[in-house]
């Protein structure tokens, strides 16, 4: 990971890189051995192969992923943000019909890191009730 100087810089290149669909740049951020987690629909990590398979899969679905965070709070050795996803489905799932289906929703996060600044640690928490209305 490039060096940053501050949480707020980490969190903008951090946003950047999933608003990117940067792959390889958003896996720099974290330590080998991770706990990864989208809470709502029970995706988990526990390793950058498992995490980069995810990040594959989301991006297929959501080509257009937006990641932008409006507010954090960071403590010792951890951030909890608060930040807006948005993006287009472009599959089917949860046995729902999705395809084409444009939204935007809060997310929290928690995000906890090592001694030298990787991310062990990301725990995420949406409304996936988007998808009903």
């Amino acid at each position: 990971m490039a060096e940053v100087t501050s949480i707020k810089e980490m969190l903008n290149a951090f946003q950047k890189a999933w608003s990117n669909q940067d792959i390889p740049r958003i896996i720099s951020f974290f330590a080998d051995e991770l706990q990864f987690e989208d809470i709502p629909i029970g995706l988990y990590a526990t390793n950058k192969v498992e995490l980069e398979d995810i990040l594959k899969e989301t991006f297929k679905g959501v080509p257009d992923f937006k990641m932008e965070i409006y507010e954090f709070h960071e403590g010792n050795g951890f951030v909890v943000t608060k930040w807006k996803q948005s993006g287009t489905m472009t599959i089917s799932g949860y046995g729902l019909e999705l395809k084409d289906f444009a939204y935007e929703t809060k997310t929290t996060s928690i995000i906890q890191f090592n001694e030298v600044g990787l991310i062990t640690s990301v725990s995420d928490n949406w409304n996936t009730g988007i998808f009903y209305q």
